[in-house]
């Protein structure tokens, strides 16, 4: 007679709870959109249902001719280009990190769902051509050891991967890497955070960009210091451009806007 035991019971429930998450992590739904959960009558390269593609907030409009964010002026360059070093040629973004943007970007980066990396890469290949780019190669932004065995992945790196693999072009793992573990961008204020990357990544393979024209991959550009460091490093090394690719960009605030510095009040969760 098998004899029953509520311990068991509770060991199985917990195994099945662990895989279902598991298998949600690992295996992509994509007949449901990525956003609302309705179920797609067609799939598409957004993974997303017609209603939550409508309403992205796409980054068009006036933006930045250098790092490519949304201006509330008619201003070819927002101040924080004009009044820093910007080593990358041009950053450009799919959407402005807001709303549900903000909530793809979060999806992915914090809450483990890997799945929306190629519908996210999707979205940032197009960009790469209707902006016209010419690269022969791609990079991700490094993640410091540390954070990556905590997070588990490298966000910027699934969508590297998806983008180079779309593209045809070369994938550059760990031809820049992260040499510490600085204090995270998102917590700091404007002139902190271009001091905060200063020294922070190295190019290990310099032979592997020289002369090349690299793509830089990350999931969101902020005030643009961290993309701007790791295309120094890259022209240091001899690469011969470095343009910069995001699935969304944080909108310019004026001082006054933000009540000190530029990017003193930026998403905390960036």
């Amino acid at each position: 007679m098998e004899k029953y035991s509520p311990y068991g019971e509770k060991r199985s429930e917990k195994a099945a709870i662990l895989l279902t998450r598991i298998a949600k992590t690992l295996f992509v739904d994509d007949c449901n959109c990525l956003l609302c959960g309705k179920e797609l009558v067609e799939k598409n390269r957004s993974g997303l249902c017609p209603d939550c593609l409508a309403k992205l907030p796409l980054n068009d409009g006036e933006i930045c001719r250098k790092c490519g964010r949304k201006l509330a002026n008619e201003a070819d360059y927002c101040n924080t280009c004009q009044n820093n070093d910007r080593y990358f040629d041009v950053a450009r973004s799919v959407c402005v990190y807001e709303d549900g943007a903000t909530a793809l970007v979060h999806g992915l980066k914090f809450g483990n769902k890997r799945y929306f990396a190629p519908g996210l890469a999707n979205m940032m290949t197009d960009k790469y051509l209707d902006e016209k780019f010419d690269c022969d190669c791609v990079l991700a932004v490094p993640l410091s050891d540390k954070r990556k065995r905590k997070r588990g992945y490298n966000q910027s790196d699934l969508l590297a991967r998806e983008i180079s693999r779309a593209l045809r072009l070369d994938y550059m793992k760990g031809v820049v890497v992260k040499t510490r573990d600085n204090e995270e961008q998102a917590k700091l204020g404007h002139a902190r955070r271009e001091e905060n990357v200063q020294g922070v990544y190295k190019v290990t393979d310099a032979e592997a960009v020289k002369g090349k024209r690299v793509l830089v991959v990350d999931d969101v550009l902020t005030t643009g210091a961290t993309a701007s460091e790791v295309a120094r490093v890259l022209l240091k090394a001899k690469a011969k451009s470095v343009s910069v690719l995001t699935f969304a960009s944080t909108k310019y605030k004026v001082p006054s806007e933000t009540g000190d510095r530029e990017g003193e009040n930026e998403d905390e969760m960036v």
